[in-house]
C-alpha cells in the first residue's frame, strides 16, 4: 500500500512540469559581439562566412 501511495505522489509531481512547447521564442534576444562571433563560428570556419553571419545577425 505504501508503494502505491508513493507511486501516486511521484506521478503527480512528475506531471506538474511544463510542456516542451512552452519554451520561449528567442528571436528578440540581444547578443554581445563575442556571443555573435561564437554563434557564427559554430556554423562555419571561413572568415567571410563568419563576417557575413555577424552582419546578418546584427541587423535583426
Amino acid at each position: 500500500m505504501k508503494l502505491f501511495i508513493i507511486l501516486i505522489f511521484i506521478t503527480l509531481f512528475c506531471c506538474s512540469y511544463p510542456d516542451i512547447d512552452s519554451v520561449p521564442d528567442f528571436k528578440d534576444l540581444k547578443l554581445s559581439k563575442e556571443e555573435l562571433f561564437d554563434l557564427c563560428q559554430l556554423s562555419s570556419d571561413d572568415k567571410k562566412d563568419i563576417d557575413a553571419c555577424i552582419k546578418k545577425k546584427q541587423q535583426r
